[in-house]
């Protein structure tokens, strides 16, 4: 039994908006339930986050369902509920041995190995998993299996790095039969869609600090264009379903690549619509214009700030005037374009801030726009500048459930306090959002309900400014 805990719950009204724009397949449990089927083995899936399903209703399925071995993932900010979800378990059912895999355990290893977890995958479990049933069915010893966290004798041990699986096309198709494909469904400027994740490739050669490749690793690995447009064949034949989320780090690093895929998704007359992200630098017109005839209808560019050497600092190695040409050549081809930024990076000041703020405000090219507080996740370079001190930067915190990026702060810097970003990211919500050219793509993505609570955000935002500052007025100077 393979397990994907629902998170949502935890972040108030912002779940509307998670669940809107978050709850997507989980490609890792399918990829891998494809290879224990290959196995010969049945497995499941419950995706708690797509089925609403609470942990202790996930408990009585799995108890149900009476499983030999139990797999859970996790990311760093929720990896506490899966924590939570495994010791439930744990009080089920002692004797089920339950795996934990995913990033956080890749990343911090014996720190995130709690007892309510038998075995740890560390890194690309494609291999490791199916080799670790194959010995564990047997009794056999698993030690000298690669990139595996166990027990023995109260002792942790540590099998070693995995190496990197450098033919990707030897990856089985994920499993998608597993689960309940219909309610995967995600707002665009053509309206709600049922959608799929797909990806072509594994690794990302650039440096972003508050980014990790200790995952997939700085080489990119692709697969052949053929493979995978006999998945998209594949998905809209067996789910019927025409809408695809490219998850890879950059959907156009290799721009032969894309026009091949496209040129062959269109020699198949595979009639679909696609979306991703890449850099702002690493597109042009003739690489628009056939994507666009292909399908593509959204975008996304990582902004993060246009204060020259902050972005040096975070190593975003893309020139700040390509946003500005990239959002125009979308707009030419109707293809929505989404800009995120961060605040409270190194070296952010007020000023920085309000230079930002000015660049999204007052850019009519820029239809759409998000802001995020920048978070050092572990295993990023920003999380090593956190915790020395450097850039002005100050962790304030390691409790790992607080690392999320709306409504949540972990650093101070300089004189930005964490309660000073949360509010400075409801203020850039107003300032992006009180824009009135930017209220028509929040509706046509999200519906009536998306701007109504758009709509109590920017007024709760407002009014809690007003509040502050009253507080401000009312309160004496301190000597």
């Amino acid at each position: 039994m393979l397990l994907f805990p629902k998170w949502t719950s935890e972040s108030g009204i912002a779940s509307h908006f998670g669940e809107k724009v978050s709850t997507w397949p989980p490609l890792n449990l399918a990829i891998l339930a494809a290879l224990v089927e290959q196995g010969g083995h049945e497995v499941r899936i419950i995706d708690g986050q797509a089925e609403n399903i609470s942990l202790p209703r996930m408990v009585e399925q799995v108890m149900a369902f009476n499983p030999d071995i139990i797999g859970i993932t996790g990311a760093t900010p929720f990896y506490h509920i899966s924590v939570e979800l495994a010791s439930e378990l744990k009080r089920a059912n002692s004797k089920v041995p339950i795996v934990i895999g995913g990033a956080h355990i890749t990343i911090l290893k014996e720190e995130a190995f709690n007892d309510c977890f038998d075995y740890g995958f560390i890194g690309e479990a494609d291999r490791s998993f199916p080799m670790f049933l194959e010995h564990y069915e047997a009794r056999k010893d698993i030690s000298d299996i690669k990139g595996i966290l166990f027990r023995h004798n109260g002792v942790v041990k540590y099998t070693g790095k995995v190496e990197p699986i450098n033919d990707i096309n030897s990856i089985p198709l994920p499993a998608r039969h597993l689960l309940k494909m219909d309610k995967y469904k995600i707002g665009t400027l053509q309206g709600t869609k049922n959608f799929t994740n797909i990806m072509f490739s594994r690794g990302c050669p650039f440096s972003c600090i508050f980014c990790s490749t200790n995952v997939f690793g700085k080489q990119v690995r692709k697969r052949t264009v053929e493979s995978v447009v006999d998945e998209i064949a594949s998905v809209i034949s067996n789910f019927n379903i025409r809408h695809f989320i490219f998850a890879d780090d950059n959907l156009t690093l290799d721009q032969n690549y894309i026009l091949e895929m496209c040129k062959l998704i269109r020699k198949e007359r595979l009639s679909i619509t696609f979306e991703g992200g890449t850099r702002a630098n690493l597109v042009n017109e003739k690489l628009i214009y056939e994507m666009a005839k292909t399908g593509l209808i959204r975008l996304s560019f990582g902004l993060e700030t246009v204060d020259l050497e902050m972005r040096r600092i975070i190593k975003k190695e893309v020139p700040l005037e390509s946003y500005g040409i990239a959002n125009r050549l979308l707009n030419k081809y109707n293809i929505e374009c989404l800009n995120s930024v961060m605040i409270g990076l190194p070296r952010e000041t007020h000023e920085t801030i309000k230079k930002t703020l000015s660049y999204l405000r007052h850019s009519h090219d820029i239809k759409q726009a998000n802001s995020s507080i920048a978070v050092p996740y572990p295993g990023t370079e920003l999380y090593e500048m956190a915790k020395k001190g450097e850039h002005r930067l100050k962790l304030m915190t390691e409790d790992f459930s607080e690392y999320i990026r709306y409504g949540s702060a972990v650093m101070q810097v300089g004189d930005l306090s964490p309660n000073d970003l949360i509010r400075i990211q409801n203020k850039t919500f107003v300032s992006i959002y009180s824009a009135y050219w930017r209220w028509i793509p929040v509706l046509k993505r999200g519906g009536l309900i998306s701007i109504f609570l758009t709509f109590c955000q920017v007024i709760g935002s407002i009014i809690r400014t007003w509040r502050q500052s009253e507080n401000n007025r009312n309160c004496p100077n301190p000597k």
